[in-house]
């Protein structure tokens, strides 16, 4: 049985709510990823590929998580956030070329805010505010910055400050602030971040960013994945730019 993977890299992509059915998600990510004849798991149980998307269809769920020995499909639904999340996962490195494909079979469809490639361990410790997190991997975390979670006692605790790192996340109404060496936009992302920043971001020297089909904006502003603070500027830069 396959386990849950951050991945090497991966690619999140944003969807307005009820936009993408779970059946589509599945029958896309199959096809795009070769995996039509693969065995899969789903729901912790191993299955052909065309048995978990019947699966998928007859259960009527919202979410789901599908894992191969090499990639991750989830999928989730965000009601309060008014939003779909499906993120590719994969233990390999992959060329921009390859993320472009997978993307690209979505492109088209209707509701799609964004999609963001990042490397999956770098984005997982820059969003990671749990101090047990660090202790069950042996990893330390003197240094970091600490604060109150802001529940009331006995819950209260402190975690790790995340607000001020350069690969943080943070889900909004609508679509995710994340930053990504590839990045891809539609419409709804710009009907709630403002459309003059695609303007700003189609205008700045800085990034190779341009329309690649109507209503969908593309922009590569690194070589490879943000993988660490070395590129910490050129995150920051791109989030004023994207997000103020």
């Amino acid at each position: 049985m396959f386990l849950m993977f951050s991945g090497l890299e991966k690619v999140e992509m944003v969807f307005e709510l009820d936009s993408l059915s779970a059946e589509d998600a599945v029958r896309r990510s199959f096809e795009v990823l070769g995996l039509q004849n693969s065995q899969v798991s789903l729901y912790q149980e191993m299955m052909s590929a065309q048995s978990a998307l019947e699966r998928v269809v007859r259960d009527g769920r919202s979410a789901f998580n599908i894992e191969t020995d090499a990639v991750s499909i989830h999928f989730s639904t965000i009601k309060a956030y008014q939003q779909q999340l499906l993120t590719i996962s994969r233990k390999s490195p992959c060329e921009l070329s390859g993320w472009e494909e997978v993307v690209g079979s979505f492109l088209g469809c209707k509701g799609f805010t964004q999609a963001c490639v990042l490397s999956g361990e770098y984005t997982f410790w820059q969003n990671a505010a749990d101090p047990l997190q660090y202790q069950a991997a042996g990893r330390s975390y003197d240094g970091l910055p600490l604060v109150s979670n802001g529940l009331p006692s006995p819950l209260e605790k402190l975690v790790i400050d995340t607000s001020h790192n350069p690969g943080r996340r943070i889900i909004k109404i609508g679509y995710v602030e994340m930053v990504g060496h590839a990045m891809w936009f539609g419409q709804p992302f710009w009907n709630r971040a403002g459309n003059h920043r695609r303007q700003d971001l189609l205008s700045a020297s800085a990034y190779m960013a341009d329309e690649i089909m109507d209503g969908i904006t593309r922009v590569v502003a690194h070589e490879g994945p943000f993988a660490d603070e070395t590129t910490k500027e050129a995150q920051e830069n791109l989030r004023r730019l994207l997000f103020g």
